[in-house]
């Protein structure tokens, strides 16, 4: 468990944050945190709800994890939500961070960093030696957060994607 005492001044919070793996008791706080940097990335189809998290992140096979920046009350202030994907050319799975999230009027605190400290620390328990994750293009705020913490862009990867108007052209 890492913690941070946390000098917040005049934001709303307790002084001390515990950076903690999630617990189901953390799932309507996570799920919105998860609603907010959906609305903050510009998504839409919005489709989870808490028994979908259940199901996802503590079922049999857990398809995502997650730590949490807990301001105490059951108050998280953020997360980094993670998963693997298992099956690589190297016979090692990738370590994917899907979301770095910390309430606005929190940011500026050292939240993200301790949150992104977490996933360094767990990366290296689990045998990884790196993680990857994505970044908008015009979030320049995350940008040089990534860059003050060492993370460069990937110099050899783009993400693609098609879209469901050529997906649907594409299988005609």
């Amino acid at each position: 468990m890492m913690r941070s005492m946390t000098n917040l001044g005049d934001k709303p919070a307790a002084a001390a944050i515990e950076i903690r793996p999630m617990e189901q008791a953390d799932l309507p706080e996570l799920l919105r945190l998860m609603h907010a940097i959906v609305a903050y990335e510009r998504g839409s189809n919005f489709n989870l709800d808490e028994q979908e998290l259940m199901r996802r992140g503590f079922g049999n096979r857990p398809e995502f994890g997650a730590f949490v920046a807990d301001g105490g009350d059951r108050r998280l202030t953020g997360m980094a939500v993670h998963y693997e994907i298992p099956f690589m050319h190297s016979l090692q799975p990738l370590l994917m961070m899907k979301w770095l999230f910390v309430d606005p009027e929190y940011r500026g605190t050292g939240i993200g960093k301790l949150l992104f400290q977490r996933m360094a620390v767990h990366a290296k328990s689990i045998g990884h030696d790196k993680f990857c994750w994505f970044v908008l293009k015009d979030n320049a705020n995350a940008q040089a957060f990534y860059r003050s913490v060492g993370a460069t862009p990937d110099p050899e990867w783009d993400r693609w994607m098609i879209s469901a108007p050529a997906l649907t052209e594409l299988t005609r």
